[in-house]
């Protein structure tokens, strides 16, 4: 079981978010450089303590750390305590309900879904949901996550 702080939060959600960047954002950096922007504007432009998402896929499927699984997430007011934030680089034009390799890849699909599978055995998970279906008018993560994980076979 993976808590969160020192008050102990299990976690028992997931919630998929995506960047808003474009496609090629940054061309040529590495993974790592881009999570480093990602977490510096978490800093300097919204004053949080790190970056607010615990993993980060980008474009080429590569999964990166970003805020400590053990530490309270900063990706959805409300929301953070028992949850774990992950990101996908993209989606900067996407709309809530846009098919999901619209405006990802195949490779950080099957990332994404990996991800949520080691998570899944590390921890008791009851739901996975999307950034939109918590906050209204957020097209973030640009699909419709419940629509996706019923096309991809996932139950949680």
């Amino acid at each position: 079981m993976i808590y969160q702080g020192k008050a102990k939060y299990s976690v028992t959600g997931l919630i998929i978010h995506c960047t808003a960047t474009p496609s090629d954002w940054r061309p040529g950096a590495s993974s790592e450089d881009r999570v480093a922007a990602i977490r510096q504007m978490h800093i300097t432009e919204r004053g949080w303590s790190d970056i607010g998402y615990h993993w980060l896929i980008d474009r080429d499927g590569t999964v990166l750390p970003g805020r400590r699984e053990t530490v309270i997430g900063a990706h959805v007011a409300g929301h953070n305590a028992g949850t774990i934030g992950i990101s996908l680089f993209g989606g900067l034009t996407s709309k809530p309900r846009d098919p999901f390799l619209k405006n990802y890849t195949n490779r950080q699909e099957v990332a994404l879904i990996d991800l949520i599978d080691d998570i899944c055995s590390r921890a008791a998970i009851t739901s996975i949901r999307g950034h939109n279906q918590l906050d209204n008018g957020k097209a973030c993560p640009g699909f419709w996550v419940p629509d996706w994980l019923a096309a991809e076979g996932i139950k949680v």
